[in-house]
């Protein structure tokens, strides 16, 4: 039996001069990226499903308004991800298309949908014009019309469908004035979800203002997934686990085919001590989402902790292979081939890590560990100066840099460094005991003495793991 749904199809302009004239691979790592940035945003608009094929990209969605706005907020973050992202710099702006339609679906065995609507979504998408929303009249009846802004596009002979000519609308925008505007007492569920992810982006992004929305929407339907999703996602970036966990379990009984919520709920078990759970729901979000490339990259992150190399490798292949420039999977997968011996390999993916991202602080200190490490003390120096150019507060870099100070003689300089790392980092014991050897070096011995007496108050059956060697 169908169900009533909202397909968005999208696909890029592919017969443009620029798909003939860049380099294959070029290409195939703007599709890439321009997926990411998709089912990126489609998570956070609860998506009920997504496809992804040579026809195009499919996102089926459980309310019309969402979808819209959905396909609206794609249209702009295609066009801003091309301002920030090395991987498009250097080509002109590959156009999108976007076409939505609202009936009825119907689901198949093995995750496939198939349905008129969809067929329909897809062949509005291929009448609209570059970088566009069109959408059909049965979508314009169904919206909460006040809240756009539209201008009619005639009619369009679309081939497969039952009328020799339907009329399209292109929706240019969303009155974001009027939807604040609006009374409370009018809004529903949806609207109060649509109103939270509007906060996305913008200085109110992760507000009270945006928790309110999620909170109003779940007193008016308490059976909402999504939002008890993206409500446990803000909780979370708070501090507030207890709540963020709640949340996340309820999003999981409500809905419990919701890759994203299994993939949120393994970071906060990950990140609470609780391995073994997050696994497991990491692995059911690769089931239900076998190309998550996030869910990819963080189990493979934990594969690597719980030492599981080989796993923790083939995750990284393929959140590489799925996205090709993905600085973080770069960094990542180079820190595993660096723990494996593969020193020249893993120097590769830290410098694909910073061209794609050379404002990358992790990367440069992690290449700077593996400069140091290969005796390469001039280009670690350098390495761990990025790092801290870009991150003044990162404190292993200031404990690094001034181990790294104080065996080239520069002892005030390595003081400075040491300073720093405890100030941001005043219960770690390791920089407590480099910092004593250093005073103990400078002559200073009663100020060494207090050091070493902090470091073994903190840490007294262990020793320092990475230990300045005395000049």
């Amino acid at each position: 039996m169908g169900r009533y749904l909202a397909p968005v199809f999208s696909d890029l302009e592919k017969h443009s001069l620029i798909w003939g004239r860049a380099p294959r691979d070029r290409m195939v790592a703007i599709i890439a990226e321009y997926r990411y940035v998709a089912e990126s945003l489609a998570s956070q608009y609860g998506v009920l499903h997504l496809n992804f094929s040579g026809d195009g990209h499919l996102f089926l969605f459980h309310n019309i308004d969402v979808a819209v706005q959905f396909g609206l907020k794609l249209v702009d973050a295609w066009k801003r991800s091309g301002e920030a992202n090395p991987t498009l710099n250097g080509l002109p702006h590959m156009p999108l298309r976007i076409g939505c339609h609202f009936g009825e679906c119907t689901a198949l065995e093995g995750d496939a949908w198939i349905g008129r609507a969809i067929n329909l979504a897809k062949r509005v998408e291929g009448a609209a014009e570059p970088d566009t929303l069109y959408v059909t009249e049965t979508v314009l009846e169904l919206i909460d019309l006040p809240l756009y802004e539209f201008e009619p596009t005639g009619g369009h002979s679309l081939k497969g469908d039952y009328l020799p000519e339907r009329l399209l609308y292109r929706v240019t925008a969303v009155d974001q004035l009027a939807l604040e505007g609006r009374a409370s007492e009018e809004l529903t569920a949806d609207g109060w979800f649509l109103k939270g992810i509007a906060f996305a982006g913008t200085e109110r992004d992760g507000s009270e203002a945006e928790a309110d929305c999620y909170r109003e929407a779940l007193r008016l339907r308490s059976d909402y997934p999504e939002v008890h999703n993206n409500l446990a996602i803000l909780l979370r970036a708070r501090g507030d686990q207890a709540g963020a966990a709640e949340h996340y379990q309820t999003a999981l009984r409500l809905r419990p085919d919701y890759p994203e919520a299994h993939y949120n709920y393994a970071i906060l078990l990950q990140s609470r001590g609780s391995l073994a759970g997050a696994a497991d729901h990491y692995r059911e979000a690769l089931r239900l989402r076998p190309d998550y490339v996030d869910a990819h990259q963080a189990y493979a992150n934990l594969l690597k902790a719980r030492g599981d190399r080989a796993a923790a490798e083939a995750h990284y292949q393929k959140a590489l292979q799925l996205r090709p420039n993905s600085p973080e999977a770069h960094n990542n997968y180079a820190i595993l081939l660096e723990d494996k011996g593969e020193i020249e390999a893993a120097e590769r993916h830290y410098r694909e890590a910073l061209r794609l991202r050379p404002n990358y602080p992790e990367a440069h200190y992690n290449y700077a560990l593996l400069r140091d490490n290969a005796s390469d003390a001039a280009g670690a120096e350098d390495s761990y100066r990025e790092a801290l150019r870009l991150w003044p507060d990162y404190p292993e870099a200031h404990n690094n840099m001034a181990i790294l100070l104080q065996m080239k003689g520069d002892l005030v300089t390595a003081e400075q460094h040491y300073r720093a790392a405890l100030r941001l980092r005043p219960s770690d014991p390791e920089t407590h005991y480099n910092y004593a050897l250093l005073l103990k070096a400078m002559g200073r011995q009663s100020g060494a003495e207090e050091h070493f007496g902090i470091a073994h108050d903190l840490a007294p059956d262990e020793a320092a793991s990475q230990v300045a060697p005395e000049p």
